[in-house]
């Protein structure tokens, strides 16, 4: 009889190890699961609003109708792809500047600090410079824009802000403030401004 109950005894051990490596092993293929859906955002936020201090002084604002935050991806960055609107603040001679930025998506690149904007693009300095086009990229270390795409670029003399000229071009390559542009046009000439 002692046997009988020994061998019950290591067959329910046997069948409750085996039962934990099988549950074990299902929470493993979940977790592979959750790796492998790794193009899945971590976070979402709708309605958002950021806003960046300096020294108690407003620097930038970054709103959009839907962030995504893909900051677990090997190359993170931030999507907005229900539009973008970005104000950048300077304060100089007293008074505030700020530069507009919008588009219908952007994405922004954790490592490298660059901004990719598409769709209806605009720019409004806050000397009225105004810039259009349908793509571009945003370098925000080097604080330079650039695109491959048709745009236009109308300039305004920040003085009298009247127009100076304007600049229509298949690539366009500028400090962020637009006061420096060179731009080439459809058959290859090149445009430079310099303000």
């Amino acid at each position: 009889m002692r046997s009988y109950i020994h061998i019950l005894k290591i067959t329910i051990t046997a069948i409750a190890v085996i039962c934990f490596f099988a549950s074990c092993d299902d929470n493993l293929k979940e977790i592979q699961k959750m790796e492998i859906a790794s193009n899945e955002p971590i976070g979402e936020i709708e309605k958002m609003l950021l806003k960046h201090t300096d020294s108690g002084k407003l620097k930038l604002t970054v709103q959009g109708k839907k962030m995504l935050d893909f900051s677990n991806d090997d190359f993170p960055y931030t999507e907005f792809p229900e539009g973008i609107k970005v104000e950048v603040y300077d304060y100089s001679n007293d008074k505030t500047e700020v530069t507009v930025i919008t588009a219908n998506s952007g994405i922004m690149y954790d490592d490298t600090k660059l901004v990719d904007l598409k769709g209806d693009v605009h720019i409004i300095t806050s000397d009225g410079t105004t810039f259009t086009g349908e793509q571009l990229y945003w370098d925000q270390t080097s604080k330079w824009i650039f695109t491959n795409e048709p745009s236009e670029t109308l300039i305004v003399d920040g003085e009298n802000k009247e127009s100076v000229g304007e600049a229509t071009g298949t690539i366009l390559d500028a400090r962020e403030d637009l006061k420096k542009h060179f731009t080439r046009d459809p058959v290859d000439n090149f445009v430079t401004q310099k303000k």
